[in-house]
């Protein structure tokens, strides 16, 4: 399969990518910081996909629909297809909204959001001609119920769950395949220096190569199989969703609060 990864110069998307080539698959690794790209990628575990024309690289801006456009062609020219979209590309602001940057706040909503949104758009028509297509997005455990200390985090991540919903039953007819994983905290660059009562009380638990795993295996599944739309990764995620179905709006503000208030 050929495989489209945002967000892939570091943590999941670098993991994700470094399993899916393992496994055999082509793979496209795109990322703003194309410098780190280019450091992570001279790793030996990328020689042999380099030799075997299974990997290619570049730049891309996820807010920037004309780069997508480059790196979409860049994939074709290489592959000659694309049969997944992994939405992966995300950042993270932590602390009390009044006391934050809200310039790196509404950063944070481009790429979260606008992101997502505009490749779910780009990929259609490519993706469209793959028996088992497939788009991928990162949500979070985080897009169960709101969270405090990192409210636009979580506010951006319930948008690609409504997105992810939305498109699930839209791009049905498209034989596209929309389905998204909701980690709770991951270890990786994004989380090491955040300051979240949540993860004080719960810690973080998950490893990049736990959510890769599970990005790896969905990403070969064949669609008949994909019976859900949101796959939770982890313990405690799974038991929120869970519990997300059945509790009333009151009992998950209590245990949301215990959870990430001081």
């Amino acid at each position: 399969m050929n495989i489209f990864i945002t967000g892939a110069s570091r943590g999941i998307g670098l993991a994700t990518a470094k399993r899916l080539l393992a496994k055999g698959h082509s793979v496209g690794l795109f990322d703003i910081d194309t410098v780190e790209l280019e450091r992570a990628i001279d790793d030996k575990t990328f020689k042999k996909a380099l030799k075997g024309n299974r990997l290619v690289h570049g730049h891309l801006d996820v807010i920037d629909p004309e780069a997508w456009d480059t790196a979409i062609d860049h994939m074709l020219e290489n592959f000659g297809g694309i049969d997944v979209l992994i939405n992966n590309a995300g950042v993270l602001v932590s602390g009390a909204l009044p006391h934050t940057d809200l310039d790196k706040q509404l950063s944070l909503i481009d790429i979260n959001c606008k992101g997502v949104l505009i490749g779910c758009h780009k990929l259609a028509p490519h993706l469209a001609d793959s028996k088992n297509a497939k788009i991928i997005n990162l949500s979070s455990a985080s897009a169960i119920y709101g969270q405090s200390e990192v409210a636009p985090y979580s506010a951006s991540k319930f948008f690609v769950r409504g997105l992810t919903e939305g498109l699930n039953i839209e791009y049905v007819e498209l034989g596209i395949k929309v389905i998204d994983v909701m980690p709770l905290w991951v270890k990786s660059d994004m989380t090491k220096d955040i300051k979240v009562t949540s993860i004080d009380r719960l810690g973080i638990n998950l490893t990049v190569d736990d959510v890769a795993k599970t990005l790896c295996k969905l990403s070969a599944q064949p669609n008949r199989k994909l019976s859900r739309t949101h796959y939770p990764i982890g313990f405690p995620a799974k038991m929120l969703h869970t519990a997300s179905q059945v509790a009333p709006d009151s009992l998950m503000r209590f245990i949301n609060s215990k959870i990430g208030t001081k």
